[in-house]
């Protein structure tokens, strides 16, 4: 949820709030990859590819476990492709898991409560995976070319059509307007959810030769949260992150989402990626009440004995060694779900209701430490 400023190296931020390390003995964290339940993986992909540049994974090298589910992996290089993050897209339809069969009805809900108006905005926006570029013209000028609208806030969000799910992209931008996120400024459905979207470029965008896309270098997991200091408190207690300045000052770039009009809370693993718990206080809600929305995901959810298909929504983070975690869960009687054989993967849930998958990767840290050490790319524009 964060501005062009959060291209920045966010080491900058890290000391500003005084919050630390959450529990430096449990292992380092890498962001590895976000999963997105859709009613048509392939037509979700697709449209991923053509606005990110991101290249399909053959199913022999998914990070994923991907079992039965239909499977489409999208693979986005970075750091002149040493570096890589996926995303991958479960298709839902036709699938016998505990809610899929409400996928595509929620799907469609929250698409449709998305006006993409520039002057609107609601709450289930903040959801969304976000990524750095080095040139944001390039990104917005595919979209204006194809017609995609986005909303501007520095940054930009378009939707994965008819899927409800937003993609941010950081960076500088000439060739539209923009404004700051203004927290305070209320929306309703009734009024600016009404609204159209229009276009917001400030040159001829057909006299504008269209640019090569840049590395999408993978920034934050955004979340809608009714009590987000109660996530981040969770966050902190399992898992080793690094509390973020969320930059909440009357003059800074969040200005009153400290509790004033918004609350929200950032927190960020080893490679820097960070995830965000975003509670509004003046945005509109669209046709899903986030609390109901809540609920229901945990109910389904239950104690984590069982795989649903709302689980396809999880961003996932590797460690050298899963034990230490299991053992802490262990300790604090927190529910996990064990993934595949072997003890190397599960999934924990937030109070949200989200979904964060841990695995342990133990090949990829031993690369690293023969390469040189950390493979943490911290962008410098």
């Amino acid at each position: 949820h964060s501005p062009s400023t959060m291209a920045l190296p966010l080491l900058l931020f890290l000391a500003a709030c005084g919050g630390g390390l959450a529990d430096s003995s449990l292992p380092a964290l890498t962001y590895r990859y976000a999963s997105l339940a859709v009613p048509n993986a392939t037509v979700a992909a697709d449209f991923f590819k053509r606005f990110t540049g991101a290249e399909l994974v053959p199913r022999s090298s998914f990070l994923i476990e991907a079992g039965e589910t239909e499977v489409v992996g999208c693979r986005l290089y970075y750091a002149d492709r040493q570096q890589y993050s996926d995303v991958y897209f479960q298709s839902t339809a036709g699938s016998s898991l505990p809610g899929a069969e409400s996928i595509s009805t929620f799907s469609e809900l929250v698409s449709k409560g998305h006006s993409m108006a520039n002057d609107d905005w609601d709450w289930w926006q903040d959801w969304h995976l976000a990524f750095y570029v080095s040139d944001l013209d390039a990104v917005a000028l595919n979209l204006m070319k194809n017609d995609v609208p986005f909303v501007s806030r520095g940054s930009l969000y378009f939707e994965i059509a008819n899927t409800g799910l937003i993609i941010q992209v950081l960076g500088n931008a000439t060739v539209y307007w923009k404004e700051p996120f203004l927290f305070c400024r209320k929306t309703d459905n009734a009024g600016t959810g009404r609204m159209q979207p229009y276009k917001i470029n400030v040159t001829d965008i057909s006299s504008v030769p269209s640019k090569p896309l840049p590395e999408f270098i993978p920034s934050h997991q955004s979340m809608y949260a009714s009590d987000a200091v109660e996530n981040a408190l969770w966050t902190y207690k399992f898992l080793n992150v690094t509390k973020l300045d969320t930059l909440t000052k009357p003059t800074q770039s969040h200005a009153y989402a400290n509790g004033t009009c918004a609350n929200i809370q950032w927190m960020a693993v080893e490679n820097f990626w960070s995830l965000h718990y975003i509670q509004q206080k003046f945005k509109r809600e669209g046709l899903i009440r986030i609390k109901e929305h809540e609920k229901f995901v945990n109910e389904l959810h239950g104690d984590l004995s069982e795989i649903d298909a709302y689980m396809g929504y999880r961003a996932a983070l590797s460690v050298p060694s899963l034990t230490p975690y299991i053992e802490n869960f262990k300790v604090h009687e927190e529910p996990i779900l064990m993934l595949g054989k072997g003890g190397k993967r599960l999934l924990i849930k937030a109070p949200n209701g989200y979904i964060i998958e841990l695995f342990e990767d133990t090949a990829y840290y031993s690369r690293r430490m023969m390469e040189g050490g950390s493979l943490a790319y911290v962008p410098q524009y």
